[in-house]
């Protein structure tokens, strides 16, 4: 009976695994340079940099203009040496 049953079994491959090597040929993985983390430190910078500027250094108006709490805000400023 065991060898009916091994005739039978094929090595097959799963709909699924044939669903991701078909998304791995269509879209090859990208070396990423940076690390999410890095690219969240950059943007986050960026803006605190740039609602400064748009607010002539005012620290309550550029918070509130990137919705944070002011405490928030300065403490973010200063992570980033920025004030």
């Amino acid at each position: 009976m065991l060898s009916y049953i091994n005739m039978f079994m094929v090595d097959y491959k799963t709909e699924q695994d044939a669903l991701w090597e078909s998304l791995d040929d269509a879209f090859p993985s990208i070396e990423l340079k940076t690390n999410l983390a890095d690219e969240v430190a950059d943007l986050e910078r960026s803006r605190i940099i740039e609602a400064l500027s748009t607010h002539s250094g005012n620290q309550t108006k550029a918070a509130k203009a990137l919705n944070l709490g002011r405490v928030t805000f300065i403490a973010k400023a200063k992570k980033y040496e920025l004030v």
